[in-house]
C-alpha cells in the first residue's frame, strides 16, 4: 500500500545537506533517539526515523509527528506509524518530545517556545539530510494538534511547512473559561501564507478536547466546526463547503476549497483518539477511517 511517493523536485528544493553521509549509528531503515541542543542552551530530544531507500542525493520530504500531552516521542512514532514503510516509504519522519511531556500552547507551558525548537530543528535537518524543503509537513495528536496549529498560524513556520494535519487537536485560546464562548471565540492566528492545507480530524464522543469547545483548564477551546470555518476564511474558500458521509452516517467529511484546502473528519462516537481501523493505544475498538494513509494522501497533493 504505497501512499507518498517522491514528487519531481522543483529546482531550489534541495537542502544543503544533500551529497551528505548519514550521521555516524544512522542506517536507513532504521529509528534513532537522539539530542540537539536549542538557541536557549536546552538539550532537547526527538526520534528520527530513516527510509530504507534514502539516497543522499535525492531530496526527500520531512513529517514532523507531535505526542499528546503526557505522552512521548516513543508513544506517537506508534500511535502515528509515520516510520511504517507500508504508508510512508520515502519521507524522513521526525518524533519531538516536549518538555515535561507537554507543547506551547498548553495552559501550563509558559516559558516554553516550540514553534523556535521546530524550526531550529528543521534548520538542522536540512543541513544534515537531503531534504526537500518544499515538502515539509506537520501532524499531531491533542497538545500535539494544538502546536501543529500553532505552526500554521506562525508567520515564519507557515512558510517553510507546505500542509498541516492535527488530530483531536487542543487548539487553546488565551480567554477564561467564564468569558469563553466555542462557537464565535477570537483565534489567534497570523500565518505568512494563504492558502494554508488543513486536515483536521475529530470525535464527537471526545471527552478530552470536546467538539463542540468550552472552558477548560482555564482557557478556551474552540468547538471544531468554528475551528474548521476560521481556516476557511483565513484561505479565502468562502464558507460553502462540499459535505460527503459515509459508513451509515458516521463520518462526516467536509471540504472547503475548489481543491480541498481545507478538510474536516467527524467522526461519530470517536473518543480522544488517532482515527484507525486497526486498535492502538487510543482505541482498542478501533473505529470508521484510517487518519495516517488519510494525512499521507492529504500532504501528498501540497508544496511550497
Amino acid at each position: 500500500m504505497i501512499l507518498f511517493s517522491g514528487s519531481s523536485v522543483v529546482h531550489g528544493a534541495s537542502s544543503p545537506g544533500c551529497g551528505k553521509a548519514l550521521p555516524r549509528v544512522q542506517e536507513k531503515g532504521g529509528s534513532y533517539s537522539t539530542n540537539i541542543t536549542t538557541k536557549d542552551g536546552r538539550k532537547r530530544s526527538y526520534i528520527i526515523h530513516i527510509p530504507s531507500n534514502y539516497d543522499e542525493n535525492k531530496p526527500v520530504p520531512v513529517i514532523f509527528s507531535f505526542h499528546g500531552r503526557t505522552r512521548t516521542a516513543e508513544s506517537q512514532e506508534a500511535l502515528s506509524l509515520f516510520s511504517n514503510e507500508e504508508y510512508n516509504p520515502d519521507a524522513i519522519a521526525v518524533y519531538p518530545q516536549g518538555i515535561k511531556n507537554q507543547w506551547q500552547g498548553d495552559p501550563n507551558s509558559q516559558g516554553i517556545n516550540d514553534i523556535s525548537f521546530t524550526l531550529q530543528m528543521l534548520d538542522h535537518f536540512e543541513d544534515r539530510y537531503c531534504i526537500d524543503r518544499t515538502r515539509v509537513y506537520a501532524a499531531g495528536k491533542s497538545n500535539g494538534g494544538g502546536l501543529t496549529n500553532l505552526l500554521a498560524c506562525d508567520p515564519t513556520a507557515s512558510k517553510r511547512f507546505a500542509a498541516f494535519a492535527p488530530v483531536a487537536g487542543a487548539y487553546y485560546q488565551n480567554v477564561t473559561e467564564d468569558d469563553c464562548k466555542p462557537n464565535t471565540v477570537n483565534i489567534q492566528c497570523n500565518p505568512g501564507r494563504t492558502p494554508i492545507p488543513m486536515l483536521v480530524f475529530h470525535g464527537t464522543a471526545d471527552e478530552t478536547i470536546q467538539y463542540n469547545g468550552g472552558g477548560r483548564r482555564g482557557k478556551c477551546l474552540p468547538s471544531v466546526p468554528h475551528f474548521v470555518r476560521e481556516w476557511a476564511g483565513r484561505d479565502d474558500l468562502g464558507g460553502k463547503n462540499e459535505t460527503t458521509t459515509t459508513d451509515a452516517g458516521k463520518v462526516e467529511t467536509s471540504r472547503f476549497g475548489d481543491h480541498g484546502e481545507v478538510v474536516h473528519y467527524r467522526i461519530e462516537g470517536l473518543g480522544h483518539a488517532w482515527p484507525s481501523t486497526e486498535p492502538n493505544s487510543d482505541n482498542p475498538d478501533g473505529t470508521y477511517v484510517d487518519a495516517t494513509p488519510l494525512i499521507m494522501g492529504f500532504f501528498d497533493q501540497w508544496t511550497l
